[in-house]
């Protein structure tokens, strides 16, 4: 293998990939980026085999090849070099990088070590907008499980139907739903469920310029492909919960306040309610005032009251802050409400400028 190529060009591939290296494992091949030329392009690849990337980079192919060196000690050296031009040639198992100032040999692991990353057979796919597709990423994953013991609660769960696609987190303690707009009409239905690893590295790469972004399900992976870039994501085995059952319909109580209003007060409270889960007490009276309260024998006690517009009946409620700071950081609208159906039934909370998203909490007990 004998490519020369860009600093930037390079830097930008392998920063691309690098987060898809293994990190635990007892393969050290895992710990390696793949270089590889194909038709002309040099490809750069990783895998933990759950999430594998890969992206092609422009560069001048002399000779073709393919070698496996060390994440961490490649992307560090590139990073480092300020020269514009490097050229990365193949000796036996050594990468020998050479710049206007700077010459290096890296040892590698043989290309045929290094584990294939699946190809997906592209039966249905589905095209959305980047923007779209990150906002909706953003919005949901915050509600899905950190603790894998029930794998589907540990993922995001999508749907798409016709020219909408539904995207869904829930940790059994709130949920959340958004719905967004297919680019072009879904062949059939389909749904799937992806570990949150992958969103999270799939909205790390939805910032790469790609106007639209193209996902193809299959039986066991799922292929998101964002221009040069693609990456390959194993699915979650299982049912997601029926979770429409949960969200409340006969509303009775309806709270309107300004989101960074309402944020400062729960902050606040949440100062006083570190030693108790951070569980806060709401209590609603109408027709504006809402009043944010939380108690510590240990260290004292705070009140917030924050202007709202209130509909329906007067009601105290108590919730998790942090769960609802979570979503009051990611909503993106000035204005949310709050709905409720009682102070022993689930609130959704909405954002005044999405009426395509929701997010469902669970309430606590009252502690008198």
């Amino acid at each position: 293998m004998k490519v020369s190529c860009t600093q930037e060009n390079l830097q930008k591939g392998l920063s691309i990939v690098s987060r898809s290296v293994g990190i635990r494992t007892t393969l050290p091949v895992l710990n390696n980026i793949l270089l590889k030329t194909e038709k002309g392009r040099l490809k750069i690849s990783a895998t933990d085999l759950e999430v594998g990337i890969s992206t092609w980079v422009g560069a001048k192919v002399d000779r073709e090849g393919a070698i496996t060196c060390p994440s961490k000690l490649l992307l560090d050296y590139i990073n480092t070099n300020n020269d514009k031009k490097i050229n990365l040639e193949l000796k036996e198992l050594n990468l020998h990088l050479e710049s206007e100032h700077y010459k290096a040999n890296i040892k590698g692991i043989d290309a045929s070590e290094f584990p294939l990353i699946p190809e997906v057979k592209k039966t249905q796919e589905l095209e959305v907008l980047t923007q779209d597709l990150a906002n909706a990423i953003s919005k949901t994953v915050i509600a899905s499980a950190l603790d894998e013991s029930r794998p589907v609660l540990a993922g995001v769960f999508v749907e798409a139907s016709n020219d909408k696609m539904k995207m869904v987190a829930t940790d059994s303690y709130r949920l959340a739903e958004q719905k967004i707009n297919l680019t072009k009409k879904a062949d059939t239905k389909t749904s799937f469920i992806l570990p949150q690893r992958t969103m999270i590295e799939v909205a790390r790469i939805l910032d790469l310029g790609a106007e639209k972004v193209k996902i193809y399900p299959s039986e066991n992976q799922a292929e998101f492909v964002l221009g040069e870039t693609i990456l390959v994501s194993r699915l979650i085995e299982g049912a997601f919960p029926d979770y429409e059952q949960i969200i409340p319909k006969n509303i009775t109580t309806k709270m309107q306040a300004n989101s960074s209003e309402f944020a400062i007060a729960l902050k606040m409270a949440s100062l006083f309610a570190r030693e108790s889960a951070n569980n806060i007490k709401l209590k609603i009276a109408p027709p504006d005032k809402v009043s944010v309260l939380a108690v510590s024998p240990h260290v004292g006690d705070n009140v917030s009251e924050v202007k709202g517009t209130i509909s329906g009946n007067a009601l105290e409620i108590a919730f998790n802050a942090k769960f609802i700071l979570d979503v009051l950081s990611v909503i993106g609208s000035e204005e949310v409400s709050l709905e409720l159906s009682g102070n022993l039934a689930p609130g959704i909370l909405r954002g005044k400028t999405n009426p395509n998203y929701l997010y469902v909490i669970m309430p606590l007990r009252i502690e008198e």
